[in-house]
């Protein structure tokens, strides 16, 4: 019996983010490193309406972050505050060029854009939630889901069963079985090593 229910735990657990299923909601309001938006310029996905440069994101990284805005609307989340709350930068620029008045109308601007769910994404994320520099992606994406803080935490991981559907609908039986092929050996390397 407790074979087959750590098989069930095992393929059924949610332990992976998988950025084809989740569309990548966790790359919104991304801290990136101040001067990495210009080396991979050709690579942006996203128009940018603005950018705040929010200092160090975490202590001790040794570099300031932008956020950068990818929604045409006055307010960019920064951060979080006590109680889950999020603190906002409100930029005057934006709201002359969009008529906006106070902050109240730039509010009610960001609730009908989020009532739309458009989250303010990376730059460098496409429609399918792919991102366009992946290889040369920054640290904070690099260990994005590995700290235990809650800011970190991917709300939506897939699990094994997750993935198989996902690729069962999308592609030929060889392509699944190379994948998970390809799953199970890396799996058992990585064993060894430890």
């Amino acid at each position: 019996m407790k074979i087959i229910s750590k098989l069930k735990s095992y393929i059924f657990t949610p332990n992976r983010c998988f950025i084809p299923r989740c569309k990548a909601r966790c790359c919104a309001d991304a801290p990136l490193p101040e001067g990495y938006a210009q080396k991979v310029e050709g690579f942006a996905y996203r128009k940018v309406y603005n950018a705040v440069n929010i200092g160090e994101n975490t202590p001790g990284e040794g570099y300031n972050s932008i956020v950068y805005n990818t929604r045409p609307v006055p307010l960019i989340m920064i951060g979080h505050a006590g109680g889950g709350k999020h603190v906002y930068y409100y930029d005057k620029k934006m709201a002359q060029k969009m008529g906006v008045k106070n902050m109240e109308e730039a509010q009610k601007a960001l609730l009908s854009m989020e009532a739309q769910e458009r989250y303010n994404y990376c730059p460098f994320l496409n429609e399918q939630g792919r991102c366009r520099v992946y290889p040369m992606r920054p640290p904070i994406c690099r260990e994005f889901g590995t700290s235990p803080l809650p800011i970190n935490y991917c709300h939506q991981k897939s699990s094994r069963y997750d993935i198989f559907m996902f690729y069962a609908k999308q592609f030929s039986p060889s392509k699944i079985f190379n994948f998970y092929k390809n799953l199970i050996i890396s799996s058992l390397k990585r064993t060894q090593e430890a």
